[in-house]
């Protein structure tokens, strides 16, 4: 299989170190956010973030909501609100409405779980705060219960630094915590929902472990898989294909499981780059969107055998945040793509062809 180079169509200068990158997934828009992680020292936003440490620096952050507009001439990104915050690890839409309102939870590094809740009213005021949960170590990663089954009182799970896991229930705009229990020896980067049935968790740390929960019987892993040679940092179920998981390290590979054997992957692909972010493209099964942090970021084509189709490499830093527009338009086959990347601080938005 050949593989295409897109161009980038437009791109966007996040000032603070940018990780996240998540589009709005109602309205047949091209709206996205954002999310940053910097730190200051003495104040200093443009400190070398490269020669920092965080034990002599304070970490803050900052939400983008900007618009991927078409022009005569290609595209531009607008600006439309900025929202300072604690520096962020992670930003994710629940994708059902939750009481007729849309809700994006944000991941912070002072601990927080922070849900906003969109206004498609006023694009100054388009994210408003709902609700907060508190830990006492950094919130590397969250997940919501809900990507196929809509609730009035979807759960998130949260991953902390101190590989800690929590299992929280949101309900009246209120969280509540189900559970909590230590998970990994070290950071614990990521945990995801099993979609298709959401009291299976599975999440990923530092220690190279892969593991499985099963929530409805306490804190004891159902599988804890050492396939992996290095910290696990990306997770997540097929939302189209039951039973199909995908995982990220950065030993550079992508598995691919069938989770009724988690033994051994069903496949697997070396991107050449620690796997920080994996995202099921939002129609087509067979398609992942990977950010491979020191190698870009690639489409995968998950058949009989996965290769790649498409190699995105214009981001000059650590690729980090990457998301598939959820809006098509009637006239393209090519699917909107933004990705981001740390120390330039910069958004891309290109177009993945079809294969």
């Amino acid at each position: 299989m050949s593989v295409n180079l897109p161009e980038s169509l437009a791109t966007f200068d996040t000032e603070y170190c940018a990780d996240s990158l998540e589009f709005y997934p109602f309205n047949d828009t091209q709206r996205f956010l954002v999310g940053t992680y910097q730190l200051l020292k003495d104040g200093n936003a443009q400190a070398n973030q490269e020669e920092l440490t965080s034990s002599d620096a304070t970490r803050v952050g900052r939400i983008y909501v900007c618009d991927a507009i078409d022009t005569d001439g290609g595209m531009r990104i607008i600006e439309r609100q900025r929202i300072e915050t604690s520096a962020i690890f992670d930003i994710k839409w629940s994708y059902n409405s939750v009481d007729g309102k849309h809700l994006a939870g944000v991941a912070c590094a002072d601990g927080s779980l922070a849900i906003y809740s969109a206004n498609n009213q006023s694009d100054a005021e388009f994210l408003s705060p709902v609700c907060t949960n508190i830990a006492s170590s950094m919130c590397c990663s969250l997940d919501w219960s809900n990507r196929r089954v809509s609730t009035s009182t979807p759960r998130v799970v949260t991953s902390y630094s101190d590989g800690q896991l929590q299992l929280l229930q949101l309900s009246e705009s209120s969280l509540t915590e189900v559970c909590q229990w230590q998970g990994h020896d070290l950071e614990a980067w990521i945990a995801a929902f099993d979609y298709w049935t959401p009291d299976i968790v599975y999440s990923g740390g530092d220690d190279a472990r892969l593991k499985g929960w099963d929530t409805r019987i306490g804190p004891h892993p159902v599988f804890n898989s050492r396939r992996h040679q290095a910290g696990v940092c990306s997770i997540q179920s097929n939302f189209h294909r039951e039973h199909i998981l995908a995982t990220g390290s950065y030993d550079e590979h992508v598995f691919v499981w069938d989770t009724r054997n988690m033994r051994m992957p069903v496949q697997e692909y070396n991107v050449g780059g620690g796997v920080w972010r994996l995202k099921w493209h939002p129609n087509d099964a067979t398609q992942l969107l990977v950010g491979a942090m020191y190698n870009g970021f690639h489409v995968l084509d998950v058949g009989e055998k996965v290769a790649c189709s498409a190699s995105f490499m214009d981001h000059t830093s650590i690729a980090y945040g990457a998301d598939w527009c959820q809006s098509q338009k009637p006239d393209s086959e090519d699917m909107l793509v933004g990705t981001c990347s740390f120390y330039d601080h910069v958004v891309h938005v290109w177009r993945n062809p079809k294969t």
